[in-house]
């Protein structure tokens, strides 16, 4: 898609980027790449809150203990889980 005419493109030929004071224009494959990146980092930043919050390790360790104690319980459906849940 060509610039409009009242925008001065300056080009920089090893990124192909185009900019001007109000605009940069980005090939597809950079954006999305920023945003997988960006994804990413939002995955590690969740993965720190939860390793910091004493609380959430806590319950962490005791469901795992839990699973390698076989102490849960399957429910196959909406009524066998609100009748776990009311006991």
């Amino acid at each position: 898609m060509p610039l409009p005419r009242a925008i001065i493109p300056v080009s920089c030929p090893r990124t192909n980027l185009t900019t001007n004071a109000q605009t940069v224009r980005l090939p597809k494959s950079v954006v999305e790449e920023m945003y997988r990146t960006s994804i990413r980092f939002a995955e590690v930043l969740e993965t720190l809150e939860v390793l910091l919050d004493k609380n959430i390790m806590r319950r962490i360790k005791v469901g795992e203990r839990q699973l390698r104690r076989k102490q849960f319980v399957i429910a196959r459906g909406s009524k066998e889980i609100r009748k776990v849940l009311s006991t």
